[in-house]
This record gives structure tokens, sequence and C-alpha cells, in this order.
């Protein structure tokens, strides 16, 4: 059986268990032209176009929901909603109570959210050709409902929070709005994905071009010299050296990685327990971490918990759950659960945007107390956040004037 790839997603067949090894794009051109050499022109032109309908075949089949991705992305926006409301007690004032210690574990558990996102968005965009004339597109998608969220954030923190103080103009809220968008941390703590996701579809047309024709071995040269470069980063190791190697630095590694996991053919990769190893040393590497280091300088330490998650646990955490997910059987679990996941990975973009918004409401009726039985509390907030998070973007997806900044997507 030959498993074909032209400048097209790479795809896996088995069969009776046995793994069929993938032909690159060089080699399956080099195959082509032997092939066509050999036979007589009108035999060549047949070939060719025999050839062409079966790479639409191959399309086709590729085009549908990928359902493993679908529960990746569930995992990752559960994943971010664990973080929110775990990180409401991580402050000096709750410094070695149990609430605090509860909060450390639970945020460090969950800090795997959006690595996993960037993984999931690598293997999407990795797999296939990415023409620059999509950029715009992408764009759009991402910016229209995160310029409605800022706002949406914007309006309630300066009227209702007084961001500006008691008197304001026009001219103040603007000024206001343009810092913000330079850092728009100042408005809401989860806008840092968008800049950074932002990035990375920018640079995918030549990213995807790189990928597409490099050896495994050409991947996996690029992902050590980002590890490497990432933990001297990661221990503030200030070297020249590291300076000029900022290349290699950054989200783009949990990019590729997201992509190097589907092709790579190594028998861990399809191992869950292994997955579970990694997934429960990257959590004790957080948690033990923070609380030591916490100790031993007497005060609040987020040396392992940090915005953007370039740390050591975390990395080993998602690459754990990355191997579980995809390697899960999920046609047991019934259509109607699996129509259910794939809404809430649809959802999950639009979700992320306005979680923040339902905690704070949340937090601000009163309806939820982190200091008593804190865990049982944070479970169940991220239940009642993902659920009216869900709804409000379902709500404006059936509305056709909200509709565009429903954030909803389609893959």
């Amino acid at each position: 059986m030959i498993i074909i790839s032209l400048n097209v997603p790479k795809i896996q067949l088995f069969h009776k268990s046995k793994y069929f090894s993938i032909i690159t794009v060089h080699e399956w051109k080099k195959y082509v032209k032997r092939v066509i050499l050999s036979f007589s022109v009108i035999h060549a032109m047949r070939i060719r176009l025999f050839l062409y309908v079966l790479i639409i075949l191959l399309l086709l089949m590729n085009n549908k929901r990928i359902l493993w991705v679908d529960y990746l992305k569930v995992v990752a926006i559960i994943g971010v909603l664990g973080i929110h409301c775990s990180s409401l007690l991580l402050d000096n004032k709750y410094l070695f109570t149990m609430p605090w210690y509860e909060s450390v574990i639970c945020s460090s558990i969950f800090r795997f959210a959006i690595i996993l996102f960037v993984m999931a968005s690598g293997y999407l965009l990795l797999r296939k050709p990415q023409p620059v004339t999509i950029i715009p597109h992408r764009l759009k998608r991402i910016l229209i409902p995160f310029i409605f969220w800022f706002m949406v954030y914007s309006i309630i923190k300066v009227m209702l929070k007084g961001a500006l103080g008691p008197s304001w103009t026009i001219l103040d809220f603007i000024h206001y709005l343009l810092d913000a968008l330079l850092n728009p941390l100042n408005v809401s703590v989860q806008f840092w994905y968008v800049y950074m996701i932002l990035g990375l579809y920018l640079f995918s047309p030549i990213l995807s071009k790189w990928i597409q024709n490099a050896n495994i071995s050409d991947i996996e040269y690029f992902l050590l010299i980002w590890v490497l470069v990432s933990i001297l980063q990661f221990t503030n190791v200030d070297t020249v050296i590291t300076d000029y190697l900022r290349y290699f630095t950054g989200s783009i590694g949990y990019f590729i990685m997201g992509y190097y996991l589907t092709i790579k053919d190594h028998e861990l990769l399809t191992n869950k327990k292994f997955g579970f190893l990694l997934f429960i040393i990257g959590s004790l590497i957080t948690i033990s971490g923070t609380i030591i280091l916490s100790h031993v300088q007497m005060s609040q330490s987020l040396f392992f918990i940090r915005l953007g998650d370039i740390t050591p646990g975390a990395c080993l955490q998602s690459i754990g759950l990355f191997i579980i997910v995809k390697n899960m059987d999920y046609k047991q679990l019934g259509e109607s659960f699996n129509g259910i996941i794939t809404t809430i990975s649809k959802d999950s973009y639009g979700i992320y945007l306005v979680n923040i918004l339902v905690i704070n409401l949340l937090e601000k009726i009163n309806i939820i107390n982190f200091m008593k039985h804190t865990t049982i509390t944070i479970i169940f907030t991220m239940g009642i956040v993902l659920l009216i998070s869900t709804i409000i973007i379902e709500l404006f997806y059936r509305i056709p004037l909200l509709r565009p900044f429903s954030a909803k997507g389609r893959n």
C-alpha cells in the first residue's frame, strides 16, 4: 500500500496494525517522474490524470473533521478556565494558607492550556500549504471578534470599574484604547494570546513551505535547538548567544511540535500510559517548584507559572496530553457526546475571549467564594463558566447582526 503526499496533508493509513511509512513530497515527485519516463506519452497523460483524480479524492477525504483535534481544543479551553479560576488566590495575602496551596496545585495542573491550542493550530496549519493569500481571511476571523470583545471589556473597565477615574472625556477614552492596544493586558489578561497567535498565523505561509519539504530529521534539528534555547531562557541565563538564537524561541516550537508529534513514527507516541506519565511529571515539577521557591523566598514565586508557559513542566504536560488525546478511541463515546465536544471546540476561541467577563460577573454577584472548599469551588466555577460562555457564543452565532463577533470557528 502506498501513501501519497503531494503538498497536501500527510495521510496515515493502518492495516492490520501495521504502519505504512509516508512518502515525502520529494520522494513522491521522483517516483512519479520515474514511472512517467518509463511509459509512452499517452500512457504518461493517463497516469497523470489518474494521479490528479486520486489526489483530489484524498483531499476531499482529509477535509472531514478531525475528532481528536476537537477533543484537544476542548481540553485546552477547560485548562484555560482552570487557570483563570484558580489564579484568583495566587496572591501574597493568601500565602501558605490552605486555599493558596489548593490554588497552586490547580493552577499548576492546568498549565498545558495555551500550549495545546498552539499545538492544535500547528497541526492544522502546517500539514498543508498555507498561501499568503489566505492570511487576510485568517486575520479577519481572529481580529473581528477580538476587537468587539476588546471594546466590551474596555467600556466595562472604564465605566464600571473607573479605570479613568470619575471624570473623563472621549479623548481620554480614545487614548486609553490606543495604549491598551499596545498592551492588551491592561484591559484583560487573556488577550495576550490573540497577539501571539496572530504572529504565528503571519509566519505560517513561510513555515508551512519549509516543513512540507523538510525531512523528519530537519524538524527534529529545529526542535532540539528550540528546547535548548528555551531551557536557557527559563533559567534566566543571560548570554550573547541566547540573543542571537531568539529565532528558536517562543511559541513557534509548540506550533511545530503539534505537527511533529503527528508524523513521527515511534511507539511511545502512541502509548497513552507514557503520555500520562509525562503529564504527571510535568505537573509535579510545577507544583513542587512553585511551593519550594515560595518557601525559600518567603514570598510567592511564580517562576514555574509564567504567562506564555514556556516552562519545562507545562511542556511535558502538553506533550503527554497530546499523546493521550490523539490516541483515544472516541467512537465508543457516541455521536451525541462527540457532537457536544465538536460544538465546544468550534466555540473555543469565543469562550476564550468571553470567559473572564463571566468569571468577574460571578464574583460580583457573590455566587462563588474561593476561600471555602477551594478545589471544589474552582471545579464548579469552571463548569458554570464553560456553560454560560458557550451559551453566549451560541446566541451570538444565531443572531445575524452579532454572528461575526461570536468567533465560532469551522475548524
